[in-house]
């Protein structure tokens, strides 16, 4: 079992309630989760309107998963960058490459979608 509780205006976890009161004076504590609810919520407690609560906002994590897919994207910008080259030395055309301008272009703009 985790035990939470508040203390200053944040969240203190502990495995052991006799470590709980030794450490910070608190023999009850204001949340239990087991184990796996901890692990669940990545380790994460917090206090929002005075109340404990575990995890993160889906907001958060849709935040990161936008960050994640957006170094995805520009990585693959950094990968077709030689086609600017290619072109502006004219070894290539840009007929020649117009699906993979469309495709970056296409990869621009879900990289502003994201960012906004």
């Amino acid at each position: 079992m985790i035990y939470l509780i508040r203390k200053n205006g944040i969240v203190i976890a502990h495995t052991d309630l006799e470590a709980m009161e030794a450490l910070d004076g608190i023999s009850t504590p204001d949340m239990t989760v087991t184990e796996a609810e901890w692990e669940a919520a990545g380790g994460l407690a917090r206090l929002v309107d005075g109340e404990i609560v575990l995890g993160k906002f889906e907001a958060e994590i849709q935040a990161e998963e936008n960050v994640r897919r957006i170094t995805i994207l520009k990585q693959k910008l950094a990968e077709t960058d030689y086609i600017a080259a290619k072109i502006a030395e004219g070894s290539a055309t840009v007929e020649e490459y117009a699906d993979k301008i469309a495709q970056r272009q296409a990869w621009r703009q879900e990289i502003e979608a994201l960012s906004a």
